[in-house]
C-alpha cells in the first residue's frame, strides 16, 4: 500500500507528468508521421530523382522503365526495377549496362523537401558492358560527378591523404551487388567474362576510405577478391593510395600490401606474394601466352616492391618453381614510345634445369587440355631480357654442372641463352643458344667443354663402348634450321672439334690392329681390341651434316703407333664408313672400316685383298 501511494504522488508532481505528456505526443507524431509518409512522399519526385542522381553520378543516359515501390518500415527505403544505362540520350544507344533492380536508403526529411538524397544501394542482377574502343578509350565517359571529381583530383597539387578536401562529398555508403556479371572486350573483339559477382563496396563518402569485397566466376573459375584502399578517389585520380588486396582462388593465390597508382604504369610499392601450384592451367585460364606454363609446378613468388622512376623493382625477390628456389632482385623497366618492357637483375638458384631454360626460346604448337594452342616464343611476347643466374647445381640432360652462371638476354632480333661458366667433372663448360628472329627464324648452338674428366663424363652419359679415360676437351657450333623443340637430326649442321690426352681407349689394341691390318683377310674391331691402349693424343676434326657427322681428320697416337681415320658416321643406324691408316715408324698399313657399332668389320687396303665395292690402289 505505502509503495502504490509513493508511485501516485510521483505522477502528480509537475516534471514527470510533462515528460510522460511529451514522449506519448512524441509517439503519436512518429506513428502518425509513418503512416501519412507514403501520401507526402511522392513516387514520381523519387524515380525523378533517382534517375537524375544515377545521371549526375555517370555521365550517361539513364531510363527507368519499374515504377518505385516506396517502403517507411522499419527504414525508408526505394526500390526501382529494370534499369537501362544508355551511352546517349536516344532510342538507337547502345546499352552500356542494365540493373534488374535497385533499391537505396532515403531521408525522409529531404524527400519531404523535394530533395531526397540515396544512399546504400544494393544493385540486383547488374550486368556491364566494358568495351574499349578502336581509339583506345572505353566505351564508359568520365563526364559524371565522379569522373569530374577525378580530374580535378589528379590535376590538383598533390598535398596529404587526410587533408584532401573536395567541393562536394556526397555520401555513398554500402554498395551491395547480387548476381552481377561484367564483360570486358578489347579492341580486337576479345572479351572476358566476370559472372555471378557477389559482394559489396564499403565507401562511406567520396573523400573517405573504402573497401570492395566480392566473389564471382571468371572464366568459369571461383575467385574471391579482397581490396581495400585508404583513399581510393586518390587511387583513382592517378595520385595512389595506401591499398590491401587479396586474390584467391584454386588457380592463383596473390596478395599485395602497400601503396599503389593506377595511373603511372600501374607501378605499386610495397608486400607482394603470389602462389600458383599450377602454371598450365593459369594462363591458360587467364590467356597468358607463356609456352614454358606446362613444364613449371608449385610456382610462388614474394617480393618487395618499390617504384624508381619507370621502374618496378622487385627487391628481396624470392621464387620457387618445380622443387627449386632462387633469390635476388629484378627491375621492370616500363614501355616507352620507342622500347618495349624490358626485365633485368640478377637471381641465385640452389639448382636449375637448362633444358627448361632453352624451351623458353623455343616456339611450338602444344595442346593444354580441349584447346590446341599456338606458343608464343619469348620474342613474340614483346618483353626484353637481360637477367643473370647463378645455381649451385645446373642440370643439362643426364649432365650436372656445378657453380653455374646462366644469362638471358633477348631484344627485337634475338634471344640467347648462354652458360657463362660452369664447373664439369674437374673442367669447365660455357655455351651458347640463341634464338634468330631475323632475317629468318633460326636456331643456333655452341658448346665448349674444357679439360673434361671423360671417364666420370662417359658414366654419366652411359657411354659404354669404347671407354675412354683421360682429359679431354670439345668445340662444337651447330645451326638449327627449325624451332629447338621442332628439331630432329636432318635439321642440325654445324663442325666440332675433340681432343683428349694422357688417356687411354678401350676395346682398341693398336698392336694387335697393326698385326691384322698387315695380313689378307678382314677381321672385326672385336678381334683387335682384346685389351686397352694408352693413348698420349686423340683428336677428331669434322662436320655435322644432317642425321651424319663426317669425319676431316682424326687420329689416335699411341707410342710407337698412331692410326689416322677419315670418313662419315651415320649415327642414327649406328654405322660406320671409314677409311684409314695404321703407322709403326717407316711401316704403314691402309684400312677401310664399315658395318655397324660397336663391333664393324676392318678389311685392310692392299693389293692382295680390297673389300667389296671398293678399288685396289
Amino acid at each position: 500500500m505505502k509503495i502504490q501511494s509513493m508511485y501516485q504522488n510521483l505522477l502528480r508532481t509537475t516534471p514527470v507528468r510533462i515528460a510522460l505528456a511529451a514522449s506519448g505526443l512524441v509517439l503519436v507524431l512518429l506513428v502518425l508521421f509513418r503512416l501519412l509518409s507514403p501520401l507526402l512522399v511522392s513516387s514520381d519526385l523519387v524515380r525523378e530523382r533517382m534517375e537524375s542522381s544515377v545521371e549526375e553520378w555517370l555521365g550517361h543516359d539513364v531510363v527507368i522503365r519499374g515504377a518505385p515501390v516506396l517502403s517507411f518500415w522499419p527504414r525508408p527505403v526505394v526500390r526501382i526495377d529494370d534499369i537501362a544505362i544508355r551511352e546517349t540520350d536516344g532510342p538507337d544507344a547502345s546499352v552500356l549496362g542494365h540493373v534488374a533492380s535497385l533499391s537505396a536508403r532515403f531521408n525522409i526529411w529531404d524527400a519531404l523537401r523535394g530533395k531526397p538524397i540515396f544512399q546504400d544501394f544494393t544493385l540486383t542482377e547488374p550486368q556491364i558492358f566494358l568495351r574499349q574502343k578502336e581509339d583506345g578509350s572505353l566505351n564508359w565517359s568520365s563526364d559524371g560527378l565522379l569522373g569530374q571529381t577525378l580530374r580535378k583530383t589528379g590535376q590538383a597539387q598533390p598535398t596529404a591523404e587526410s587533408q584532401l578536401r573536395l567541393e562536394r562529398d556526397p555520401v555513398i555508403g554500402d554498395i551491395s551487388i547480387v548476381s552481377g556479371s561484367l564483360r570486358i572486350e578489347d579492341r580486337t573483339g576479345r572479351s572476358v567474362l566476370i559472372d555471378k559477382i557477389e559482394g559489396s563496396l564499403d565507401w562511406p563518402r567520396l573523400s573517405r576510405s573504402a573497401r570492395l569485397r566480392i566473389d564471382a566466376i571468371a572464366n568459369k573459375e571461383p575467385v574471391s577478391l579482397d581490396v581495400s584502399a585508404v583513399n581510393p578517389l586518390l587511387l583513382l585520380a592517378g595520385r595512389g593510395s595506401e591499398v590491401d588486396a587479396t586474390l584467391q582462388s584454386s588457380l592463383v593465390t596473390a596478395s599485395f600490401s602497400g601503396t599503389a597508382d593506377l595511373q603511372r604504369y600501374a607501378f605499386m610499392s610495397g608486400d607482394l606474394k603470389i602462389s600458383v601450384p599450377r602454371v598450365a592451367e593459369a594462363v591458360t585460364w587467364g590467356h597468358i601466352p607463356v609456352h614454358i606454363a606446362d613444364r613449371l609446378t608449385n610456382f610462388s613468388l614474394t617480393a618487395k616492391l618499390l617504384t624508381i622512376g619507370n621502374v618496378l623493382r622487385f627487391d628481396q625477390l624470392s621464387v620457387a618453381a618445380n622443387g627449386t628456389k632462387g633469390t635476388g632482385v629484378m627491375d621492370l623497366a616500363m614501355a616507352t614510345g620507342s622500347n618495349p618492357p624490358r626485365l633485368t637483375g640478377t637471381l641465385a638458384f640452389d639448382i636449375i634445369d637448362l633444358a627448361r631454360l632453352g624451351h623458353v626460346i623455343a616456339s611450338e604448337e602444344q595442346t593444354i587440355g580441349a584447346d590446341k594452342v599456338k606458343r608464343a616464343s619469348l620474342l613474340e611476347r614483346q618483353i626484353g631480357l637481360d637477367v643473370r643466374f647463378s645455381a649451385a647445381s645446373a642440370t643439362l640432360g643426364p649432365v650436372t654442372l656445378e657453380n653455374a652462371a646462366v644469362s638471358i638476354v633477348s631484344n627485337a632480333s634475338q634471344t640467347q641463352i648462354e652458360v657463362l661458366d660452369s664447373d664439369l667433372f674437374k673442367g669447365s663448360l660455357t655455351g651458347e643458344l640463341t634464338l634468330l628472329q631475323v632475317p629468318e627464324l633460326s636456331t643456333k648452338l655452341r658448346i665448349a667443354a674444357k679439360d673434361v674428366d671423360l671417364g666420370s663424363l662417359g658414366k654419366a652419359l652411359a657411354w659404354s663402348s669404347p671407354s675412354i679415360s683421360g682429359t679431354g676437351s670439345l668445340q662444337a657450333r651447330m645451326k638449327l634450321s627449325k624451332t629447338l623443340l621442332q628439331t630432329s637430326p636432318d635439321d642440325v649442321t654445324g663442325d666440332f672439334r675433340f681432343q683428349a690426352k694422357s688417356g687411354s681407349i678401350g676395346g682398341l689394341d693398336l698392336s694387335r690392329l697393326m698385326t691384322l691390318a698387315g695380313g689378307t683377310s678382314y677381321f672385326s674391331l672385336q678381334q683387335a681390341g682384346q685389351s686397352s691402349s694408352s693413348f698420349e693424343t686423340l683428336e677428331a676434326v669434322g662436320k655435322i651434316n644432317g642425321s651424319s657427322a663426317e669425319i676431316s681428320s682424326a687420329f689416335i697416337a699411341v707410342a710407337p703407333y698412331r692410326l689416322s681415320l677419315a670418313g662419315v658416321i651415320p649415327y642414327e643406324t649406328r654405322s660406320l664408313s671409314l677409311s684409314g691408316t695404321i703407322e709403326n715408324g717407316a711401316t704403314s698399313h691402309r684400312l677401310f672400316i664399315g658395318g655397324a657399332w660397336p663391333n664393324p668389320v676392318i678389311w685392310p687396303m692392299h693389293e692382295q685383298f680390297a673389300p667389296p665395292g671398293t678399288s685396289r690402289p
